[in-house]
């Protein structure tokens, strides 16, 4: 569903700010800090999206997401279209609408910026995340014939995540190796639980399962040559860790 506000009502529009938790409420538990939008909040922001024909928003993000097209998507209530709209390109919406600099990147290139405050992009993505894990479903971009090639990627962290999805949407065999017990590599080690919440990061990953990415936990490379260099890596020398 397109929408269909005229451009000068939008404009109209003021940015809908994201709830919060109480102040005091905070002081005395480690709980997320951002509450995330309600539908009826993240319609009316998807609405001030004016649908420039030269969108600045896309070229501003380092993945390339889709901003129109899922933003359009939202303000027409299609949400689980939406999130499977932003993992064509993006398969940490979840995370990413929590800690990526959006102001710096997608929102920074906003052309309401010229006017007001720009679309708040990160919110949206971050919604349409948090509203599948509220239903229970799971908005999955299409996945592309198998290739019959397999690819290993050494490393959880957020590159290895992503390589994994694009990865994976092309239709190879993909296989993500970690040395720790613990998925994620800085998301889960480096962000304090207030800013992103370890639960979100686990869920994001299993939907990367559903997705057809394989995890191993406790493995590192161990090859090494005669000189004890390392040798080029492959999955023949990827080892479990010693207990």
């Amino acid at each position: 569903m397109k929408n269909q506000l005229p451009n000068r009502e939008r404009m109209k529009i003021q940015r809908q700010h994201m709830p919060e938790r109480d102040a005091a409420q905070r002081a005395a538990c480690f709980a997320e800090v951002n509450l995330g939008y309600t539908p009826e909040l993240a319609r009316c922001e998807a609405h001030r999206c004016i649908a420039c024909q030269k969108p600045t928003c896309m070229t501003g993000c380092p993945v390339g997401v889709k901003v129109k097209e899922f933003v359009d998507l939202v303000a027409g209530g299609d949400y689980l279209g939406a999130a499977a709209k932003v993992r064509e390109d993006n398969v940490l919406p979840a995370v990413t609408g929590r800690v990526c600099p959006q102001e710096e990147q997608c929102e920074g290139g906003c052309v309401l910026t010229k006017k007001g405050e720009s679309l708040a992009i990160g919110h949206l993505e971050r919604f349409v995340a948090d509203w599948e894990m509220a239903t229970g479903q799971v908005g999955l971009p299409q996945i592309a014939p198998a290739t019959g090639r397999k690819v290993a990627i050494i490393g959880s962290g957020p590159a290895g995540l992503s390589c994994a999805g694009d990865l994976v949407q092309s239709g190879h065999e993909v296989h993500v190796f970690e040395a720790l017990h613990e998925l994620g590599g800085v998301l889960v080690y480096g962000i304090p639980e207030f800013r992103l919440p370890k639960a979100i990061v686990r869920r994001e990953i299993d939907n990367m399962r559903r997705m057809g990415v394989e995890f191993e936990t406790n493995v590192v490379p161990a090859c090494r040559s005669s000189s004890g260099s390392p040798e080029k890596t492959s999955t023949a020398c990827i080892r479990p860790m010693s207990s």
